[in-house]
């Protein structure tokens, strides 16, 4: 057996690795939806660190999915800021939890400033005209050095084409959002705050994947510039991962 299958944790180390809430492994046990690996007959749960690791690792591909959903529900709420104070609360928290780690000190106020930018732009450009769920998705593993951001939101090309109308794809959309400098109010902050997000990121070294419609972006440590490509599965407003 796999040395990390053996290892067994309680729950409380379980919900402190994945970033949740017990009541929420509870939950998720009782309705199937991530099993404890090991009960004992006094009803305590156990987790092996394998199976953590392989939740952990879904923590993008849950936003993925609630992003791309045809039909909406409401994120996890570990994972939901439905305003923007509980927003600004828990980064916040995430920033001071960046700032503990002394090897991160030249890039943690970048890491934490990016992911921070992204996540109001998703509140600043969708208030009061949100499509559907109102909010974003908001999840880290610091352990991992993973962000993960997405919201329902009407996405980046809708925005823009408030002050450039020509704009036919997402991806020219991803293209002018963060390259060009936006001078109109109605788009200044999504366009500036996407490039300060490309620059934040490069200096901290850090990979960026972003999608907003059918059209990803990615920036990746060591090479110049952004690679912008199509996807088959488009999804509702935008989907951030941070690596770093």
């Amino acid at each position: 057996m796999d040395r990390l299958a053996k290892q067994l944790v309680s729950i409380r180390e379980a919900a402190r690795y994945l970033g949740i809430s017990e009541a929420t492994l509870r939950r998720w046990d009782k309705d199937g939806s991530f099993k404890a690996t090991f009960v004992s007959p006094g009803g305590h749960r156990r987790y092996s660190l394998a199976d953590l690791e392989k939740k952990a690792k879904g923590i993008f591909r849950i936003a993925q999915e609630w992003a791309s959903a045809e039909k909406s529900f409401p994120p996890e709420d570990d994972f939901y800021c439905s305003t923007s104070d509980r927003f600004k609360t828990r980064h916040e928290r995430m920033a001071h939890e960046i700032d503990t780690h002394s090897s991160w000190e030249k890039i943690g106020s970048l890491i934490s400033s990016a992911a921070g930018e992204i996540g109001n732009n998703s509140f600043d450009h969708n208030l009061g005209n949100w499509p559907d769920v109102a909010g974003v998705f908001f999840a880290y593993d610091l352990g991992k050095r993973v962000i993960v951001l997405a919201d329902r939101g009407v996405g980046v090309l809708a925005t823009l084409r408030l002050v450039r109308p020509n704009l036919k794809t997402d991806e020219e959309a991803l293209q002018v959002a963060f390259t060009e400098i936006i001078t109109s109010r109605a788009s200044e902050h999504r366009g500036n705050g996407l490039k300060y997000v490309k620059d934040a990121l490069t200096q901290a070294g850090a990979d960026l994947t972003f999608q907003s419609g059918d059209a990803v972006l990615e920036i990746r440590k060591g090479k110049s510039g952004l690679k912008i490509t199509k996807t088959d599965t488009a999804i509702r407003g935008s989907l951030s991962l941070i690596e770093f």
